[in-house]
């Protein structure tokens, strides 16, 4: 094809492609929709959820949904180089050393004996396994909208867009899971959500690379 082909082609290419922000709009609530048809077909409400939530195990709940907000907003800001995210990962960071401190401070309180007591259920399987297949369409969403953009690092925006979808997705299972233990919680739901996590890191560099 000639320069001034070319030219003429790229010129009459003017249909506004979707940004980021109006992909989200539209697959995230698909991406809720897929995930939470799932979870009451296969999982269900947990049967006392009202007195689980106004009591503080709600918290199981509120904080993978903070963190799905705070690596949401972080992951748009990846997909545009002209914002700055400085103040987005330091949100995210701090979020993620309260989780770390509260989760040391527990085990020293309780000590191992009290964390393996905690751990040591068919619960955690259970866990470690929903909160990665409830995340999928989540995670799928989120790269699809991402995709538009235009991130200088497909591998750290890929792992974000993982946090946030895991964090949704916890945020789901939470109203199934009876084990309210925050030495339960804390080390459960995060391992599962850092692992939704390297699968957006390694899902980014394929999908988002422009």
């Amino acid at each position: 094809m000639k320069t001034d082909d070319l030219l003429s082609v790229l010129a009459a290419d003017t249909v506004p492609q979707p940004t980021v922000g109006q992909r989200m709009t539209r697959a995230l609530p698909v991406a809720f929709v897929l995930s939470g048809a799932a979870f009451l077909l296969f999982w269900g409400l947990r049967p006392d959820l009202g007195a689980a939530l106004g009591s503080p195990a709600v918290l199981k709940t509120m904080l993978p949904a903070l963190l799905a907000v705070l690596a949401a907003g972080l992951a748009y800001a990846l997909a545009h180089p002209g914002l700055r995210s400085e103040r987005r990962f330091a949100a995210l960071g701090l979020f993620a050393a309260g989780l770390a401190a509260a989760f040391v401070a527990l085990t020293a309180r309780g000590g191992l004996s009290g964390l393996t007591e905690a751990l040591v259920t068919p619960s955690l399987a259970v866990c470690l396994l929903s909160i990665p297949v409830l995340a999928l369409p989540f995670l799928g969403a989120a790269l699809w909208a991402l995709s538009t953009g235009a991130t200088l690092h497909p591998r750290w925006s890929g792992a974000v867009a993982g946090l946030m979808a895991g964090g949704a997705s916890a945020t789901v299972y939470s109203l199934y899971c009876d084990q309210d233990s925050a030495l339960f919680a804390l080390p459960a739901y995060s391992a599962a959500i850092l692992f939704v996590g390297v699968l957006g890191a390694l899902a980014g560099p394929r999908l988002l690379r422009w």
